[in-house]
């Protein structure tokens, strides 16, 4: 299909900052002193630490939980070299995580009430995980495979994992990689060739569909869609050669009604569904300004976050808030990357981030880490806490005091 484009306000997102002046319920951590980051931020005075904890891993390779309303933090694992895969339970109860070790790869569940951790999975060398949790049950999918060469993948299985429970293979013969657990019950999962829906219980396959050139499958909450990048080769006359062609598709769930939405002259990235999953927020290429910038499709049409004659940077990494209202994203400058969030038809800035803006504690609270340290920003730019920067920052969640440390 033709790509539509439009240079329009996206009336469909409504950003309506209420009661930005609402006190958020948490306030500056007493582990780190107030500080100021310019543009118009406001740092809270430091009061008694908020309830939050936060997951990072730090610069010595430890993953460490920080319970910010004691300023206390134990490590849960003390040699962890890298993190993979995250997701977190239906019930909100649970993330699942994989990091690896200097000679084993590891799938672990973090009860969030607790903050206890268990084990679920673990192999010598390297493993890649991928996870999908059940659409309304504490109960995770989760594939593993030993990388092969060029890419591929080799050795692995898919389970079953239950908080407090063992895990159990479900006998796939071909399946390494778990993409998504359907609202019918089945699994998609796939192969380096193949897309298969298979049973939960025995891994029969229920349907399949060619996936050598889809990449970065993510398929909507609810598990209706998915959205994935095609890319194949095709000649360019001017260079005489054949180029890589990378195009951002929609289908059904089992690949039906493909749809193509951009294509590779729009460089289509970081796309992420709506909390719903009616909508589909990423960024890509405007031609006549050569900036990225992000874009949402409602299943009707895509259309702009920010009008284009008010771009001056680049927009990307586009993060939804929990109600899917609002979209926070990162800033891309000469001067470096910054937060930023837009509300009342204006672009407003945030802290500087290192990376990309990791997503909303709440409606009204964004989650920014930076360079220096990992702020929680109000959508006015007031810091209402702080913690030193770690190396990476894994999860953040609010929690009573009163539940165990």
């Amino acid at each position: 299909m033709t790509t539509p484009w439009f240079s329009v306000s996206r009336s469909a997102l409504p950003l309506i900052a209420i009661g930005l002046l609402v006190a958020l319920g948490i306030g500056c951590s007493s582990s780190s002193p107030p500080a100021s980051s310019g543009e118009g931020e406001t740092v809270a005075s430091t009061e008694p630490g908020p309830v939050l904890h936060l997951l990072y891993r730090t610069t010595d390779d430890r993953l460490m939980l920080h319970n910010a309303g004691r300023d206390e933090a134990r490590p849960l694992v003390d040699d962890a070299h890298t993190t993979g895969a995250q997701a977190v339970s239906p019930s909100g109860r649970y993330l699942a995580l994989s990091y690896a070790t200097a000679d084993s790869s590891h799938l672990a569940l973090l009860d969030l009430t607790a903050r206890t951790l268990q084990q679920v999975h673990a192999r010598a060398g390297t493993v890649t995980y991928s996870l999908a949790w059940h659409p309304d049950q504490d109960r995770l999918a989760f594939g593993y495979y030993r990388p092969a060469e060029q890419g591929t993948r080799g050795p692995g299985n898919i389970r079953i994992a239950t908080p407090g429970a063992s895990t159990q293979s479900i006998g796939c013969q071909a399946a390494r990689e778990v993409l998504h657990w359907l609202p019918g019950g089945a699994l998609a999962t796939r192969t380096d060739d193949k897309l298969y829906v298979v049973a939960p219980d025995d891994c029969a396959t229920q349907a399949s569909l060619d996936a050598r050139r889809m990449h970065l499958i993510r398929y909507a909450p609810d598990g209706q869609q998915m959205a994935y990048i095609h890319r194949e080769l095709r000649y360019d006359r001017a260079a005489e050669d054949y180029v890589p062609d990378s195009s951002l598709v929609l289908s059904g769930a089992q690949g039906e009604n493909a749809e193509t939405l951009f294509r590779d002259r729009r460089h289509p990235r970081h796309a992420r569904w709506s909390p719903e999953g009616t909508e589909l927020a990423l960024d890509v290429v405007v031609e006549d300004s050569g900036h990225r910038q992000v874009v949402v499709y409602n299943g009707s049409r895509p259309t702009f976050l920010v009008p284009p004659a008010e771009t001056t940077t680049d927009q990307v990494q586009p993060r939804w808030s929990p109600s899917g209202t609002r979209l926070a994203f990162t800033l891309r400058r000469d001067a470096g990357l910054r937060a930023a969030v837009r509300v009342k038809g204006q672009t407003r800035q945030l802290a500087p981030v290192d990376g990309a803006v990791w997503g909303w504690l709440d409606e009204r609270s964004v989650v920014v880490p930076g360079p220096d340290s990992v702020r929680i920003q109000s959508l006015n730019g007031q810091t209402r806490f702080s913690h030193p920067a770690p190396a990476t920052l894994l999860y953040v969640w609010r929690a009573p005091f009163s539940e165990p440390a």
